[in-house]
């Protein structure tokens, strides 16, 4: 199992090695008797949406376009807009935790029913559902290799940055940077 257009290098090698250690991790944090509020419980688990959007995505990229996953920017976004969903619901949850637990003097919560009964598990879920319908719609029901995302709300005007340049065919939209700078400061302000 690894990325599709991955599979010859280092990432497509540790992708399949990775995923046992994070399930043994969702294992134990998804444990009622460590006090993780639902919400975190759900963000660390739809991460596993986001890497299988991501196989998905990127096979699917590589089968019907012959373009590799980063050059299909409505899919590529797609995906990443699963990690954006989850890292926000990971500090929702991990602040909901520190709040309950600062509030109720480290006492253990009650069941919570696990994290897929979470709503942040379903709004992740439906939001990532609408925004591609929003792109499948904009896009007139024809998704092409090139096809942008959302429609291409939020592209920079043509030529307002390509100097006399032709903007190339795999250019990423503004939203999909967007998500790529927000994940890159996420994990910056994260590490301290």
């Amino acid at each position: 199992l690894a990325f599709a257009d991955q599979a010859g290098n280092l990432a497509g090698t540790l992708f399949p090695l990775s995923l046992p250690p994070y399930l043994l991790f969702l294992y134990f944090i998804c444990q009622d008797c460590n006090g993780l509020s639902p919400t975190a419980k759900a963000g660390f688990t739809s991460l596993l949406a986001f890497v299988f959007a991501t196989v998905a995505t990127s096979v699917v990229a590589v089968k019907s376009y012959g373009l590799n996953l980063a050059n299909v920017d409505w899919l590529h976004s797609g995906a990443e807009q699963l990690l954006s969903f989850t890292n926000v619901c990971n500090v929702v949850g991990l602040k909901l935790t520190l709040d309950a637990y600062s509030a109720g003097g480290g006492a253990t919560p009650p069941p919570s029913g696990g994290a897929l009964s979470s709503p942040a598990f379903k709004l992740i879920g439906c939001a990532a559902a609408a925004t591609c319908l929003a792109t499948w719609a904009a896009a007139g029901g024809v998704l092409e290799g090139h096809t942008q995302y959302l429609g291409g709300a939020g592209n920079l005007p043509g030529g307002l940055w390509t100097v006399g340049f032709a903007e190339p065919a795999n250019a990423l939209s503004v939203p999909t940077w967007t998500i790529h700078v927000s994940s890159l400061l996420e994990w910056l302000v994260a590490m301290g």
